[in-house]
């Protein structure tokens, strides 16, 4: 069945009761056009509820119909059935049918990944009464095999009671698992754990299995301890996170109809102020998403870190990998650590670091503001979507993902992995067993031939990469030791690698010297570029962390892209293309996770820099570029209606909210005039100047744009339950 899934307009909803009246409480409050709700228990309500969607054009998704880690209904009205008494399959198709495109899927397998990221005392003879621990075993890959049985056999069952296509529900690093083990539509449950990274995983894996993915906000459980200003803007900073990374589909899992403080029994009820004001930033939101249409390419993105073969680190909370609770070996270490130095993406630099160079400091920002988490077992021309893949985490390696690493190279790519990544090993605890023996000269130019001996050494740059944006800090090579660690590292043979840093622990030494005792090396494969850590340990072991730190910030500067940014690490950003011939453009969406300063922002285009502009505190605005021209928007509800004109001449017209002010800048040597609404603005070569739009109001649109649309009316005895 066709959905409307992945159109220009990002659907924006929330959880709501069952029946009519949760989904017509949903119009009253002018909050979306998705609703996550239980299936009603009568057949009548449920076809009711499904063509008044269909109708309305309201996209519905149910949630669960299984108790988690049970073939027991049913979940989603919190009563246990008889099978003999709920719907056949031939019902739930009749039901899903009735809202034709405009049915989402149904929830399964929600929270799957708690069997990873909770403690264990939930697990053990589910306690928790949802999901259980897995069975003991002392192999990744018997580990995973273990995991995808168990998640497969509820996915299939919940395939034999129909309503599809199915959506898990998760907050961990997993999605690419629940992905192979069936799921159609993937959802992150966002705010447990780091939104930044658990985003970058969820958009790998829906990239590399090409399926759809959104947002299920818990804010309520998760997004303070108070329900205090700092909530609310943390609330609307995760809404616009998840739109300007691509999600498409977000709502609230709670909070939004009520909120209850559980350890102070403090409730906050549906009229209360701040309740209300969740609302209103939703349908703020909801308007935002209906006027402004974002560009269905996504996000550019082009640096990828491989989510590694067998790695079951969760990425939160728990510090045992795969759930695996009976052997202190499962503990995290260095391979499930190397998901923290995530971190240093968006950590700009302190300003006495002198190994950053250049004529402006791009750190803490990845490559057009974005990086995907991608899984292992992607295709070779998944791979090729990505400049550079990274590996920091567990991987066991296999003929096939050597030959297609091999072969990604080749094409272009450049790949930076270090010997542990190279290991065939399954066991926990088992010595590093290097894939071929160390024989892998047709990638990395070198083979290994033996280990040497763990010690302290520091670690000097002795070579540029041949990539000349690529720059390590070759300062000279007589000077005391840096990156000072434990390690151990690997005696080698070159095979046509060209070795960049070597290790050392005297202040006089040589180039000969250090060639001698390459630890980064670099080796040309086709038309790409493979770069390996000649060093036993994994990238986050204590004793490399310094040069592990430092590599990632050399790389990701080394990555940028044609569009960058100049900001604080507060500021996220994500850049969409749209348009063709003379209509092409960019649309460049920056936000201020800063909750209480605003923020200066430059943007650099191809080597121009433009002047100053302000992103106020957790707001997010949008700049357009369009040639040699760039458009910073100062209210973001609003989208170009009509583009045409190239070269000296530009003619825009502007649908808006309100009345508004832009600032527009000329990055090109030549005088551009640029008619916007109808009014003409001259802009000398480097110039800048601020134009000024109307309020216009487009046809179709009009219930969006009214003056009151954000005021809520009185609604007096709502239904408040939801799902979850």
């Amino acid at each position: 069945m066709k959905s409307i899934l992945g159109g220009k307009t990002v659907q924006i909803g929330m959880s709501v009761s069952p029946g009519l009246a949760g989904v017509k409480l949903l119009e009253k409050l002018k909050i979306g056009n998705c609703v996550l709700t239980m299936l009603p228990p009568v057949k009548a309500d449920a076809i009711a509820v499904a063509r008044y969607c269909q109708e309305k054009r309201i996209l519905l998704f149910f949630s669960e119909l299984l108790y988690r880690g049970t073939f027991d209904l049913c979940w989603a009205f919190r009563k246990k059935i008889s099978r003999r008494a709920f719907y056949s399959k031939e019902d739930m198709e009749e039901i899903t049918a009735a809202a034709g495109e405009y049915y989402g899927g149904r929830m399964t397998i929600g929270e799957a990944g708690g069997m990873l990221y909770w403690p264990k005392a939930y697990l053990i003879r589910r306690r928790a009464k949802n999901w259980g621990n897995l069975p003991p075993v002392h192999n990744v890959d018997k580990a995973r095999e273990n995991y995808l049985r168990y998640l497969r056999q509820f996915i299939e069952f919940d395939r034999t009671l129909g309503g599809g296509p199915f959506l898990n529900v998760d907050s961990s690093l997993v999605f690419k698992y629940h992905a192979e083990a069936g799921i159609d539509i993937l959802c992150h449950e966002m705010m447990p754990g780091d939104p930044c990274r658990m985003t970058a995983a969820i958009r790998g894996a829906a990239g590399a299995y090409l399926i759809p993915w959104g947002t299920h906000i818990a804010c309520e459980c998760y997004g303070g301890v108070s329900f205090d200003e700092l909530w609310l803007k943390r609330w609307k900073t995760s809404l616009f996170f998840s739109y300007l990374s691509g999600s498409q589909f977000i709502w609230p899992e709670s909070g939004h109809l009520g909120y209850m403080n559980h350890q102070s029994d403090k409730k906050h009820t549906f009229h209360h102020f701040r309740v209300k004001t969740v609302r209103r930033i939703l349908r703020e939101t909801y308007r935002f998403a209906q006027i402004h249409e974002r560009p269905v390419s996504g996000p550019r993105v082009t640096f990828g870190v491989v989510h590694g073969y067998c790695d079951g680190a969760p990425g939160l909370w728990n510090p045992y990998a795969w759930g695996q609770f009976h052997d202190r070996e499962w503990l995290a270490g260095p391979a499930e650590q190397g998901w923290d130095l995530l971190d240093l993406f968006h950590s700009r630099e302190q300003w006495s670091n002198s190994y950053v160079q250049g004529t402006k400091d791009f750190s803490g920002q990845p490559p057009y503001g974005q990086y995907d988490i991608v899984p292992v077992e992607a295709e070779l021309k998944t791979f090729c979507r990505y400049r550079c893949l990274l590996f920091l985490g567990w991987n066991t390696m296999t003929a096939a993902i050597y030959a297609k690493l091999k072969a990604y190279v080749a094409a272009g790519g450049h790949l930076i992995m270090s010997l542990p990544h190279l290991g065939t090993q399954t066991g926990r605890t088992d010595k590093l067993k290097l894939f071929r023996k160390g024989r892998i000269a047709d990638l990395f130019g070198v083979t290994i031939t033996e280990r040497g001996r763990r010690d302290v050494r520091g670690i000097k740059c002795m070579a540029n990469s041949s990539l000349k944006s690529f720059r390590f800090p070759l300062w000279r090579i007589n000077t005391d030791p840096r990156f000072l660690g434990e390690f151990t590292p690997a005696q080698v043979r070159l095979n046509g690698a060209k070795v960049l840093s070597g290790y050392d622990n005297y202040y006089d030494t040589t180039k000969e010297s250090l060639k001698k005792r390459p630890f980064l090396i670099e080796h040309t494969v086709g038309q790409g570029k493979a770069f390996l850590i000649l060093a036993y340990e994994y990238p986050a072991s204590a004793g490399l962390l310094p040069f592990t730190k430092d590599l990632i910030r050399a790389v990701l500067a080394g990555e940028q892209g044609s569009i960058r940014i100049l900001a604080p690490d507060s500021v996220r950003y994500s850049v969409y293309s749209t348009g063709a011939g003379a209509a092409h453009h960019e649309v460049i969406y920056l936000l201020n996770t800063d909750p209480d300063v605003g923020v200066s922002v430059r943007l650099w285009i191809n080597g121009v820099v433009t002047e100053t502009f302000m992103i106020p505190p957790a707001e997010m605005l949008i700049a357009y570029r369009i040639g040699p021209l760039i458009f910073v928007l100062s209210e973001k509800c609003a989208r170009i209606g009509e583009l045409s004109g190239k070269g000296g001449k530009y003619r825009l017209n502007f649908f808006s909210v309100d009345a508004q002010e832009a600032i527009l800048f000329n990055l090109s040597r030549r005088p551009v005039v640029v008619e916007i609404n109808n009014s003409r603005n001259k802009l000398a070569p480097g110039g800048t100047t601020i134009a000024r739009l109307p309020r216009t109001v487009e046809k179709g649109k009009e219930f969006f744009y009214a003056h009151d649309f954000l005021h809520e009316p009185e609604i007096y005895r709502p239904d408040i339950k939801t799902p979850y």
